[in-house]
């Protein structure tokens, strides 16, 4: 695996309360894959080395700031956002103290704009041309609004999502400009070899194993244990992250006054078996998670030796 690049800045940035130096020697800058993106073969085998494959303006960013509208104004109606701010800055309302608005539902992720964006013409011909083969966009989107001081736990997406293919990849992207300060996600690079990770925590299901969903919430507790450095970025509307069921992440926290969007969707092809749970009319996505009483994942981490 290729190291990516450091940051000249030596900015300070947050997962809950650690600390991580932008341009140290436990984060580094995302590499950038926009020098193979016509190359499916050569994509492949980065995601394959690195584990995740990170591309500027992999959507038009037009689209992506006339989704962003479309969900501001939404938001606006909810009465979420600060009355007395504009409300393309997605400022949150002082009285608004949630983790997160959940904007899964079907009427949050299929705006116009939004759906063209999730499974339009040029992001399923990007799948056809790196699966060789039709591709499915999973039919369950995740939408979420994060506020401030939020962040989100390390963890591998099979466990949410591993009744189907292992040849599941998410496409995680803001949606508008998003820098380091206002929670992007942070990658753990080269996670998904890690045999040990593959064989016991990715192995869960959150709807059949009670057991708390996070690997861990410390990033340096995850470079000590499955290794480093991280890595993350400053995002610009249009930029994406795509990767793989087994590779470990979570974001930096939200350290503005702004909500932090982004939209996670899945891909495979047609011809693989597909995680019922994500697909139909109405999906449930979940029917037995979050348990009322889980096992602590220290408990099972000591037990898997990790």
């Amino acid at each position: 695996m290729v190291l990516p690049s450091q940051p000249s800045s030596m900015q300070t940035v947050s997962v809950g309360d650690r600390e991580l130096t932008m341009g140290s020697d436990h984060l580094v800058e995302l590499r950038e894959s926009n020098d193979i993106l016509g190359d499916p073969a050569a994509l492949r085998e980065r995601l394959a080395e690195d584990g995740y494959l990170f591309v500027r303006e992999f959507h038009d960013p037009g689209l992506v700031r006339e989704a962003r509208a479309d969900v501001l104004e939404h938001m606006a109606e909810e009465g979420l956002l600060h009355p007395d701010e504009p409300v393309e800055d997605g400022v949150i309302h002082p009285d608004y103290f949630g983790e997160a608005f959940d904007m899964s539902a079907a009427s949050w992720t299929h705006y116009p704009n939004l759906k063209e964006l999730v499974e339009g013409t040029e992001i399923m011909d990007f799948f056809e041309r790196f699966l060789g083969e039709k591709p499915l966009a999973l039919d369950r989107k995740l939408g979420r609004a994060k506020a401030t001081g939020r962040f989100t736990g390390f963890h591998v997406d099979r466990i949410f999502m591993g009744r189907g293919t292992d040849r599941l990849y998410t496409v995680w992207r803001p949606i508008g400009d998003c820098p380091v300060e206002m929670g992007p996600l942070l990658l753990c690079p080269g996670s998904h070899e890690h045999e040990r990770l593959r064989e016991t925590y990715a192995q869960l299901d959150v709807d059949r194993d009670a057991v708390e969903e996070m690997f861990s919430e410390d990033p340096h507790d995850v470079i000590e244990t499955i290794g480093g450095p991280l890595a993350t970025a400053d995002f610009e509307a249009g930029d994406a992250l795509i990767f793989g069921q087994y590779l470990l992440h979570g974001s930096l926290t939200n350290q503005t006054d702004r909500f932090r969007i982004s939209v996670d969707t899945r891909y495979q092809s047609v011809e693989d078996p597909v995680d019922g749970r994500w697909v139909g009319s109405d999906p449930i996505g979940h029917y037995e998670w979050p348990h009322d009483d889980p096992t602590p994942i220290e408990q099972r981490r000591a037990e898997w030796g990790l």
